[in-house]
């Protein structure tokens, strides 16, 4: 299904022990590849409270927003230029406050990655160059 507006989305940057925590998607759009934690906001909900609740599905873990890092537009079309995926995705800093890392239902797995070992993952193209752009930010959070 094709959209007819742009979605809006989150993603959380949280590092536990100088290290990155990432899940894999169970799902469309970057199923089965790398991704920080995040997702669509619901109707009548804060991009914050969204990026909370979405770190808290997809992680089991309790967080808390510091600050925006970026926002970013991803947009895909299709062969014929059509726009397949079109979303406006901002990223918070935040940090755990409590909880047990494990997998929620919309990711098969959750890992903490050091920055050396980012390389090594299979990420989206939109996630790959987020990190690059922002890897002395995020490891600089420490």
């Amino acid at each position: 299904m094709y959209p007819d507006v742009p979605r809006v989305g989150v993603g959380m940057v949280i590092l536990l022990n100088g290290q990155l925590l990432l899940v894999r998607r169970k799902k469309e759009p970057a199923k089965d590849l790398w991704t920080l934690p995040g997702g669509l906001i619901e109707l009548g909900e804060s991009t914050i409270e969204a990026a909370i609740r979405e770190t808290r599905e997809e992680t089991g873990l309790e967080v808390e927003v510091d600050s925006v890092l970026d926002v970013v537009d991803y947009i895909e079309k299709d062969k014929q230029g059509n726009i397949r995926i079109h979303y406006v995705i901002i990223d918070y800093l935040g940090y755990v406050v409590s909880g047990k890392l494990k997998p929620g239902s919309d990711v098969s797995e959750v890992k903490l990655v050091p920055e050396g070992e980012l390389d090594t993952l299979e990420l989206p193209p939109i996630t790959e160059a987020f990190l690059k752009k922002h890897a002395r930010k995020i490891f600089g959070a420490l």
